[in-house]
């Protein structure tokens, strides 16, 4: 039997204009739906800096890249930033190699991340 890694989406709200969605597992077309939903709440709510963290992600597909991209474009609308944690060499890669890299501040670690974000 073909087991997955579980999906799992979490949004964490750090200060009234810094949100954390913390992502874990696979992030595919299967899970495309929860991560933008947290990813939107999250700017609803009011966050102007929303830090998606991937370090406990095992991948990551072509919608889930989507789903950052529609996410940049909603926030900056709005006057905010969108920035990525991803301590994976792997799924590092495929923001460089998507060139996301050249829009998406890229953190190795969420603390790094946060940081940045109370500058």
């Amino acid at each position: 039997m073909d087991e997955r890694p579980l999906f799992g989406v979490e949004l964490l709200r750090t200060s009234d204009t810094v949100a954390v969605v913390e992502l874990e597992g696979e992030v595919d077309i299967s899970a495309a739906r929860q991560f933008e939903e947290a990813l939107s709440r999250s700017i609803g709510q009011g966050a102007t800096r929303v830090i998606v963290d991937f370090a406990k992600v095992s991948f990551i597909d072509s919608t889930a890249l989507g789903v950052v991209v529609g996410g940049v474009k909603t926030i900056k609308a709005q006057g905010g930033t969108l920035d990525i944690v991803c301590g994976e060499d792997a799924i590092r890669a495929i923001f460089e190699t998507t060139r996301l890299d050249q829009i998406l501040n890229i953190y190795g670690s969420r603390a790094e991340a946060l940081a940045a974000a109370r500058q």
